[in-house]
């Protein structure tokens, strides 16, 4: 017990700051006390016109109201005014000091930043400033970004004079892999998660970075989306089993469009319009209201031109988390004997995370009542 107060005491008044303001309030605790002894009974002071003096003296702000009549309070007050000079000149020394150095490091990114609803983006190359292009047209309108990577300081001042994000772009420097590392980010309040590729590794050392990073951050964020970029097709599948939400293969959309691009050259045009690589893209997403999914989609179709001018192009069931009670019936004795069965034995329902269901351009007699939102083209008007 002795020894755990000791380890207390040392931690609390380590630095030098914690010092100072023990021997403040030491000092006008016993200068408030001495002069209420000294000066309380010939001028009918009470103990807090003594805490009143000894501030305002230790701060040398001498309003003059309160004056020792004694030569033993005139005594206390020289000292303390003496004390004050140098007290309160050291204090505000280390107070500034304190906030320099807190600034330093957070423009190096070692520290923690506190934040809810923000966007993460682990690892860093080439293709990032056009993610966040991207991102800033949607989800950093309002959310601010943290970057998660080991740049050096003269890359991350590039990199805050491009992106334009101002006091909503943070950093954090670390390997991304380093729960220590991922702690800084605040994944668990986080809104999204992405994953690059690191520049300056093999395709296979990149893959393994980011399964590294994966299962730090599932187990430090159970609930988080998580999109990553892969290197080598065959390591989709291990990024998916370690809690990724989804994978992009780089290069798999190149190859797609440069083969549409050879069948027509119009093809290319369009989805840079559709995606904004040129500009601000036409390609949006909302949500079904409860009237509308009680409609098929060829009279939603009729009411969407006609009510709103977008055109809709898809339909979308949002992804979920499945449970072994969403995949067994509610009416089979032997389904139900072995839901029991795995919770009897303490084993996890959970089955992972179930993508998103997308039907595009479905038939004009399919219901949208199971249908959370669609997939729509802006009209030219709300495009310019």
């Amino acid at each position: 017990m002795k020894l755990r107060l000791g380890n207390l005491f040392k931690s609390t008044f380590k630095s030098t700051f914690r010092k100072l303001i023990l021997f403040l309030f030491l000092l006008i605790g016993v200068s408030s006390v001495g002069f209420y002894y000294l000066e309380g009974r010939s001028q009918e002071l009470d103990f807090l016109s003594g805490v009143w003096w000894t501030v305002v003296t230790l701060t040398t702000v001498g309003y003059g109201d309160l004056v020792p009549k004694t030569e033993a309070g005139r005594l206390l007050g020289v000292l303390v005014m003496a004390s004050g000079i140098g007290l309160v000149s050291t204090l505000t020394g280390n107070l500034a000091s304190m906030i320099v150095e807190r600034h330093a490091k957070q423009r190096k990114g070692l520290l923690k930043v506190k934040l809810s609803d923000h966007v993460v983006i682990l690892g860093w190359n080439s293709y990032g400033p056009n993610l966040v292009k991207a991102l800033s047209q949607t989800l950093l309108q309002n959310a601010s970004l943290v970057l998660v990577n080991d740049l050096p300081p003269d890359a991350r001042e590039e990199l805050t004079f491009k992106l334009e994000l101002g006091e909503r772009l943070h950093f954090v420097f670390g390997n991304p892999t380093q729960e220590n590392v991922l702690h800084r980010a605040s994944p668990a309040t986080a809104k999204l998660v992405y994953m690059l590729i690191q520049e300056g590794m093999t395709p296979k050392e990149a893959d393994q970075q980011s399964l590294y990073a994966a299962l730090t951050l599932r187990s430090m964020a159970p609930k988080v989306l998580i999109y990553a970029e892969v290197a080598l097709s065959e390591n989709r599948e291990h990024l998916l089993r370690a809690g990724v939400n989804e994978t992009v293969i780089q290069g798999e959309v190149t190859s797609l469009l440069l083969g549409m691009l050879g069948a027509n050259p119009s093809m290319w045009p369009f989805f840079q319009s559709l995606l904004g690589a040129r500009d601000e893209g036409c390609l949006a997403y909302r949500a079904l209201s409860h009237e509308e999914r009680k409609l098929s989609w060829g009279d939603f179709l009729k009411r969407a031109i006609a009510d709103t001018g977008i055109l809709p192009l898809a339909l979308c069931h949002e992804s979920k988390d499945l449970s072994l009670q969403d995949m067994l019936d509610e009416g089979s004795a032997l389904d139900q004997f072995i839901l029991e069965l795995f919770q009897a034995t303490g084993q996890q329902t959970d089955l992972g995370h179930q993508g998103p269901n997308v039907i595009v351009n479905p038939v004009r007699s399919q219901a949208l009542e199971r249908y959370d939102g669609i997939l729509y083209l802006k009209p030219a008007a709300e495009e310019a």
